[in-house]
Parts: structure tokens; sequence; C-alpha cells
């Protein structure tokens, strides 16, 4: 079993050099535009029967049931962070973490704000996957650049990149197609299903540590200002979201149980 955090530091952080910035061009605008995987027959309808405006793909839903657990799940959150969800470029020296709350209320964000909601949709289910912090490097291009993605184990163990924005059925891709074309280095992986008691627990204690220098683990960290700033905007983005929640259920509880 996977641990609930994989560190992996080194010079990548330090030495990595981006040649251009795309501030305000997403990874599915970058990258993936006009690849991705499209493992069956790109049949859209744009007025579903469900009537929710985000349009359906009922072969792609059968394909994401037949390959993963909750596979029914998993498509309907890909459906939403694909096609419902616009990219939206931060301005310079600006880093807000959008709660999935915001997200879905603005209808925008970046990379990490998709994720979050992506993780949201499935936040209660026995999900194999993790959240993964890291570099992208284009390996036809040199362009490299800081990301955000969700790594996700189909039935067999087979690893998949789930990529939002794309406005196609093309972002749930098998790693073997994307290292074809890219590098990825991871820098923090959560895992799916410890999310939560990570922000609970771990993080507190982990962010803690380095104001004293003991790091968990036994584990140096050759590069400790990232990962601290990382946990710190997971907490602070996790207790707006906690109290945003708590709003919601209070607004949508009868009546006679609010006294």
């Amino acid at each position: 079993m996977r641990s609930l955090f994989v560190i992996i530091i080194s010079g990548i952080l330090t030495t990595l050099c981006c040649v251009k910035t795309f501030a305000d061009v997403s990874y599915a605008n970058l990258l993936l535009s006009g690849k991705g995987y499209n493992p069956v027959k790109n049949t859209w309808l744009e007025n579903p029967s469900d009537g929710n405006s985000i349009p359906d793909n009922p072969l792609y839903k059968e394909w994401c049931i037949n390959t993963f657990n909750n596979g029914e799940q998993i498509y309907e959150a890909y459906r939403e962070i694909a096609f419902d969800i616009d990219y939206r470029a931060e301005p310079p020296k600006t880093d807000y973490w959008q709660t999935p709350i915001e997200t879905r209320q603005n209808k925008k964000g970046d990379c990490e704000d998709s994720v979050f909601l992506f993780f949201s949709l499935l936040s209660g289910l026995d999900i194999d996957g993790d959240i993964v912090w890291g570099w992208v490097a284009d390996k036809n291009t040199s362009i490299a650049f800081a990301h955000v993605w969700y790594q996700l184990f189909d039935k067999r163990g087979r690893v998949y990149i789930v990529e939002g924005f794309s406005k196609e059925w093309n972002g749930i891709i098998p790693e073997e197609v994307i290292a074809g074309e890219e590098e990825r280095m991871p820098t923090l992986m959560l895992r799916h299903n410890r999310v939560n008691r990570a922000v609970d627990e771990a993080i507190p204690t982990f962010a803690e540590s380095f104001e004293d220098g003991q790091f968990p683990w036994g584990i140096y960290l050759n590069n400790a200002a990232v990962i601290k700033e990382i946990f710190q905007k997971l907490q602070e983005m996790f207790t707006r979201y906690s109290g945003q929640m708590r709003q919601l259920t209070a607004s949508i509880q009868p009546s006679a149980f609010r006294n």
C-alpha cells in the first residue's frame, strides 16, 4: 500500500528552468489539445436526458465503469471539471487556492482548483488515487512548469493522469501515453483516502515541525520552503471549505430544525 505522504525532493526545484511562461494557458490548451486519450468513439450528447447542461458521452461513461472502481462517479466528476469549469489565469504573484464550492460558483479556476473539485466530488468514496504536486516538462519543446494533477489507478493498478479544462473526452490518460510526450516530476503526493485526515491531523503537525526543524519520518527536505507553503495553503483552503460546508448545510436544513 502506498504511504500517506510520498515526498520526492531533489535539485529539480532549484535547477529546473522554465523556458517560457504560460500563465494564461491551461495544461489542456498547451499540451493536451488534439492529444490525450480517446478510449471510445467520441459520441456526444449535447442535451443529456438528465437535464444537465454539461455534455454527456454514454460510451465514455461505460468505459469508466468498466475500467475503474466507482467508475460512474469518476465519470461524473471528470465530466464537470472537463466541461463545466474554464481555465482562469491568476494575476502575477497571486496563488489563491479556491475551495470546491468557490470553483463551482465561479465556474473557472486553475489546475489545483480543478483537482480539489474533482477530489471533493469523490471524497466520500474508496478511490485508488493521489493528488500530486510537481513539475511537467514537454519533451519536444523543453517547456516546463509547476502543475497539480490527479493520479488515478484502474482495477488492475494501471496509472492514469486526470486533467481538467480539456472540453473533450480525452483527459483521463494512461501514464505510459503521457510518458511519450512529457516527463512528470512529483514533489508531493497525498493519497485520496487520507487527504481529509491529513488536513485534520498530519498537516498541522507537519507545519509545526518546520518551526523547530524536526521533520516527521526522518525525511530530509532540501526545499522545505516549497513543501511548507503547500501545507499552509492546503490548511487555509480546507479551513475555508469546512466553514462554507457548514453554512451550506445550515441553509438547507428544514426550518423546524434550525432552532
